[in-house]
């Protein structure tokens, strides 16, 4: 296939939906692929401060499971502790 006939695909694929949820997704992706702009250039200072402190963190030890945190979600959210 050439380009041209993969440009003329995708349009027609692009023009044929309305759903906004696949539109964000080939937008992302097609970004993404031409490297425009990483996701980390897109978050505040504040978010990256606190990846970079779950990362120290994470190389610590000091994690807890899924199984732990959703317990203490629902020791949080329950009814009996109001």
């Amino acid at each position: 296939m050439t380009a041209l006939e993969i440009k003329d695909k995708l349009h027609r694929m692009v023009l044929e939906t309305d759903d906004v949820d696949v539109l964000e997704q080939i937008a992302l992706l097609f970004s993404a692929l031409r490297d425009e702009k990483s996701q980390w250039d897109s978050i505040g200072e504040a978010e990256k401060a606190q990846i970079k402190r779950g990362m120290e963190d994470l190389h610590a030890g000091r994690t807890k499971s899924n199984e732990e945190v959703r317990a203490n979600v629902r020791e949080i959210l329950s009814p009996s502790r109001s």
